[in-house]
């Protein structure tokens, strides 16, 4: 029976061996995911924050553009009304 008992340590031994090897692995590996995965999150921050920028840069100038065009607009009637008006007068001149 001691042959038996001495057997079934070794198993024992050996389970617990494994067991713990894979505890570790697993645990490596969740390291290296959690590493990864904090790296591509740091990434997309930074693609975030730039992108931020740069839409904010873009609504800066259509806001100067869309002031900018109501100028124009404003100079496009005032010259509508006076070739009018010059129009008229030269009707009345025939």
């Amino acid at each position: 029976m001691n042959a038996r008992k001495a057997l079934r340590l070794a198993v024992l031994t050996l389970i617990v061996a494994l067991s713990w090897s894979v505890g570790y692995v697993q645990a490596y590996s969740s390291l290296e995911v959690t590493n990864s995965l904090n790296k591509t999150r740091d990434a997309l921050l930074d693609q975030r924050t730039h992108l931020k920028e740069r839409a904010d840069l873009i609504s800066q100038k259509i806001a100067e553009y869309s002031r900018q065009l109501d100028v124009v607009n404003s100079y496009l009637r005032d010259t509508d009304r006076n070739l009018s008006d010059v129009e008229d007068a030269l009707r009345r001149v025939r």
